[in-house]
């Protein structure tokens, strides 16, 4: 499995809406997006997890500097 961690995501996006953006990539093992717990909405970024390494790169190549929700949002390879 490999982490990805988008950032620049609109305080609108939703965990579904990454869900149809990202599933035409590849099987999403699973999707996280941090909020705030103060403002109950979402921080900006968000972790998607994908079963194989070369699902995660395809995400990577199709997403990365893309708009989603009206903002542009850079993909990454989540780093520990």
């Amino acid at each position: 499995m490999v982490l990805l961690l988008h950032a620049g995501l609109s305080f609108r996006t939703t965990e579904e809406g990454l869900r149809n953006a990202f599933q035409n990539f590849g099987h999403l093992t699973e999707v996280n997006l941090v909020m705030d717990r103060i403002a109950n909405r979402p921080r900006g970024f968000a972790f998607l997890c994908y079963a194989t390494e070369a699902e995660s790169k395809k995400a990577i190549e199709g997403m990365h500097g893309k708009f989603l929700d009206g903002r542009v949002i850079f993909v990454e390879v989540a780093k520990p």
